[in-house]
């Protein structure tokens, strides 16, 4: 029962009001039964303001903390596992100055600017021939290189145990269809099966 009828016309949409008229209340009863409990609307909803508040920082946070993780993995991802596949929409041509997607020689390419050696063949030498015919040869083999990696979609696959050589060129196999385009330039007398040494071309 209220104590009084203007309390008891207090309209409910009149928070000010109805919280000063609860710590009237509240008064009343503390003075007549101590101990009584006393119930303050104005500071419940600053409690649940800011527990609101609190809610939306550990959303927030929680989003950029992801974030940051994301990009953590993908900065520390492994360069091999970027030149694991490439597509026929990379388009080869000899290198020039600017090495990114091209062809050095018959045994040497660079893919999305990782240098890359073939492991299973070894091609004459454009760079330093011991004669005309290898220097002939080698051209021969860089050509056709460029041709077979155009043709379409290959994988390249590590060989062995080793990732890289002593020039730090990583070391793998050209597949396309279950057969490696170094044995092609075999077949085509372009290239050797590696064997573990150089022969001479001469």
């Amino acid at each position: 029962m209220a104590d009084n009828q203007n309390e008891m016309r207090a309209p409910h949409h009149d928070l000010p009001g109805l919280g000063m008229m609860f710590r009237r209340r509240s008064k009343n009863l503390c003075d007549s039964k101590p101990g009584a409990l006393i119930f303050d609307f104005r500071q419940e909803l600053l409690r649940q303001k800011r527990a609101k508040r609190r809610s939306l920082a550990m959303l927030v946070g929680g989003g950029l903390l992801a974030g940051v993780i994301g990009g953590l993995v993908g900065i520390g991802w492994p360069a091999s596992t970027a030149i694991a596949q490439a597509s026929a929409t990379h388009s080869f041509a000899v290198c020039g100055t600017i090495r990114q997607t091209c062809v050095v020689d018959g045994d040497t390419i660079w893919v999305e600017g990782v240098k890359i050696r073939i492991a299973d063949i070894d091609t004459p030498e454009i760079s330093s021939p011991q004669c005309d015919a290898e220097y002939e040869r080698g051209f021969r083999a860089r050509d056709r290189l460029v041709v077979l990696l155009n043709e379409g979609e290959f994988e390249l696959r590590p060989i062995g145990n080793r990732d890289e050589d002593q020039y730090g060129r990583k070391l793998r196999v050209i597949m396309r269809s279950g057969r490696s385009l170094g044995d092609q330039l075999v077949s085509e007398n372009l290239a050797r099966t590696w064997t573990g040494r150089r022969e001479s071309w001469c």
